[in-house]
């Protein structure tokens, strides 16, 4: 195999597993995608190859494309931002196969495989977990819209597709390597282990699909999808007011007697103070939606809004805190769900897990003078502030709602302890018009089916220009809009109190794989130091 099969292989291997993120419904590719690489890191493991070093630049080609490919609708914001994004991932992808192949070069071909499974696995449980998260490329949501094959989330959660699709890759590559090596009987066992590890799963979530039945008291719930565009309108083109009396329109049109929850988009409500937020009649924007729900009592309104809290004298001051103009006081900015109703105060969960670059600063303590060069998706400036874990919004009867604010809802095991609190309904507030009519939107609508799932919860996802829609606790999606219309939606939805296999125990499949990792580092290290 010379350099240019190589770089061929590299190349197919990018492309094929990019095509889930470009393609609804092909998943299925995720299972043979990355045999090309792994015929390329076998060539240039063998003793006699030339090409040495080359096995890095090559799996950083697969990577980058595989980044670039998927995600380049990042740029729709910003240029640069993807492309800080796609090279990162890609070296720390290309990092975990270089370490597989010096695992595997020091030990053993299997042990250089079981070095793949675990840090590989490792990587995408701290992708979930770390300073700088970005969990988007996780192999396992490739299968988002194919949910009929991946029931089985609820007890594993996404890293259990990761770990599917790894194993299905590593041993058709060693059949096919059988095949060609003329080994026929130690090919026909391989196909037979194959088939187990790909069929075998796939058998059992369509039992569990075919069986599963919705459970829980039925809510009316109605998203409105308000299609402001967030580059000519959102923070310049239309006033708050107009922004404000487009969505009460909407729900006024929508909402009726049996109405139970209306859900608005991410930053659909205009900024405010959170002290004037409490004291309802300070506020003009919930003076009118508070006047709406008058009309029908049993209405929950869930909506977002960049909110703005001082700090008293005696609280620590955050590393986000801004001062005022007169420099009287601090005060934190927000990215907030906010819940009205008749039955309780008015109730506000901040975001925790925010976006960074856009959002936050990585390492803000350290690197406070970049704060205000942050550009923020609010229409603010400067690093936001967060919370350690989101408000869970109650009130009438037994209903207990999970607010998901936008990049949030691609964390399983986030959202998985709201349930765990007491969640048995979620909604995903989001404004995905940064990316105009891309793969990026429907992409994030397919990662709440993901969570629909690994939590047994039905979902309302509440997107800007959209996709908004309810996803059921199979992850089917009841309705869905079209992107870029203004309209409104209803479905019923139902509540669920069953705490899922995955919902208790967390990513366990990533701790357990991080354990691994570091065991299998101190052992190459070992090595080392003996020869």
């Amino acid at each position: 195999m010379n350099r240019k099969h190589t770089f061929l292989l590299s190349v197919i291997s990018g492309v094929l597993l990019s095509l889930p993120w470009l393609f609804q419904s092909m998943g299925w590719v995720l299972f043979f995608a990355l045999v090309p690489m792994l015929a390329v890191e076998d060539q240039l493991s063998r003793p006699d190859h030339q090409q040495k070093g080359s096995f890095f630049n090559l799996a950083f080609l697969t990577f980058l494309l595989w980044n670039v490919l998927s995600t380049w609708w990042i740029a729709y914001v910003s240029v640069l931002g993807m492309i800080i994004i796609a090279v990162l991932n890609a070296v720390l992808m290309t990092v975990v196969w270089w370490l597989m192949q010096l695992v595997r070069n020091r030990f053993s071909v299997r042990t250089g495989y079981f070095a793949l499974v675990v840090f590989w696995l490792c990587l995408e449980y701290l992708q979930h977990h770390w300073a700088i998260p970005w969990p988007w490329l996780t192999l396992g949501n490739g299968f988002a819209n194919s949910i009929q094959i991946i029931q089985w989330y609820e007890f594993t959660g996404v890293l259990g597709g990761s770990l599917w699709v790894l194993l299905a890759n590593i041993l058709i590559f060693r059949t096919a390597k059988s095949i060609m090596e003329k080994q026929y009987l130690k090919s026909i066992s391989m196909s037979g282990i194959v088939l187990i590890i790909v069929f075998i799963p796939l058998f059992a979530s369509l039992v569990i699909y075919s069986g599963y039945s919705e459970k829980g008291k039925v809510q009316n719930a109605t998203v409105l999808q308000p299609n402001i565009d967030p580059y000519t309108q959102k923070f310049s083109g239309l006033s708050s007011d107009d922004q404000l009396r487009k969505l009460l329109t909407l729900a006024e049109a929508a909402i009726s007697d049996s109405t139970d929850i209306i859900v608005a988009p991410e930053t659909s409500l205009p900024p405010m103070w959170e002290d004037s937020v409490r004291l309802l009649v300070r506020n003009k924007s919930l003076i009118a939606i508070a006047e709406l729900l008058q009309k029908h009592p049993k209405t929950r309104f869930i909506g977002g809004a960049i909110t703005q809290r001082k700090q008293d004298n005696d609280e620590t001051i955050s590393e986000t805190a801004r001062r005022s103009a007169d420099n009287s006081y601090s005060y934190d900015v927000f990215n907030s769900a906010l819940m009205i109703d008749q039955a309780s105060d008015l109730q506000i969960s901040h975001k925790c897990i925010l976006v960074n670059g856009v959002e936050r600063m990585p390492f803000q303590k350290y690197f406070s003078f970049f704060g205000k060069q942050v550009l923020d998706l609010g229409g603010t400036s400067g690093s936001l502030g967060a919370s350690d874990e989101s408000v869970l919004f109650s009130g009438m009867e037994d209903v207990t709602i999970g607010p998901i604010i936008c990049f949030e809802s691609v964390f399983g095991e986030y959202t998985a302890n709201m349930v765990k609190r007491g969640a048995n309904l979620l909604v995903v507030l989001t404004n995905d018009g940064w990316w105009k009519d891309s793969p990026g939107t429907w992409q994030h609508f397919g990662y709440s089916r993901i969570r629909a799932v690994e939590t047994r919860r039905s979902i309302a996802h509440c997107a800007n220009t959209g996709i908004s829609g309810f996803i059921n606790q199979r992850g089917d999606v009841l309705k869905m809009t079209a992107v870029n219309t203004c309209t409104t939606l209803s479905s019923h939805i139902q509540l669920n109190g069953k705490i899922t296999f995955f919902a208790s125990h967390g990513d366990y499949l990533g701790k357990i794989s991080t354990l691994l990792s570091v065991m299998v580092l101190i052992s190459l290290l070992a090595y080392r130091k003996r020869h």
